[in-house]
């Protein structure tokens, strides 16, 4: 398991806000639901996420941008 970065599925987090600890696997690419990538910073302002205890309003705590935004910006793979 990798601590840091810490990653995420923007699509995921538009439909439950729930980190999911399998995002964390180092084997983990992307998210098995939507095949798309995970995300390790925001894709607007570059900030890596902070661990997620420590999340506001499911959104980067730089820009603002929320997670589900960030879905757009989301690879597939």
């Amino acid at each position: 398991m990798k601590h840091s970065p810490i990653r995420l599925c923007g699509a995921c987090y538009a439909q439950s806000v729930c980190h999911k600890i399998e995002w964390q696997f180092k084997k983990t690419v992307g998210c098995d639901r939507h095949q798309l990538r995970l995300l390790s910073k925001c894709p607007v302002c570059e900030k890596p996420f902070p661990i997620p205890a420590l999340w506001m309003d499911g959104q980067c705590q730089r820009c603002f941008t929320s997670f589900a935004e960030m879905a757009e910006y989301q690879k597939p793979y």
